[in-house]
């Protein structure tokens, strides 16, 4: 399975990719770097604004970053439930269906929890 980077990770590893440090891309962005900092750390997300910059800075499509995201929460959703994605695609081979609880109709949630 690949490892699920956070957007904070992905930042910081493209910014050294390209050679970058934390106070260049603050300078090229027009932000701090202490935002930089925070970002990497994910202490936070960048605006809207600031993503797609970041997205012309670095190369990538503002969907990347997007997919980036969502790839972070889907993973960690899955560690709330202590499943991976893994094991939810073995059982779906054997025509399992696998329903993450947040999911759930109220109707669904309450079989669910009752047994």
């Amino acid at each position: 399975m690949r490892d699920i980077k956070s957007l904070g990770q992905f930042i910081s590893s493209r910014r050294k990719y390209m050679r970058l440090t934390q106070e260049e891309l603050a300078k090229r962005l027009g932000v701090s770097k202490s935002a930089i900092a925070k970002w990497e750390t994910n202490g936070g997300l960048p605006d809207r604004d600031n993503l797609k910059k970041l997205s012309e800075i670095m190369n990538v499509s503002v969907d990347e970053l997007y997919r980036v995201i969502n790839r972070a929460d889907e993973g960690a959703r899955l560690a709330d439930i202590n499943i991976t994605s893994d094991v939810i695609a073995v059982l779906e081979s054997y025509g399992y269906k696998v329903v993450i609880p947040e999911k759930l109709s109220l109707e669904d949630r309450e079989d669910f929890e009752s047994g």
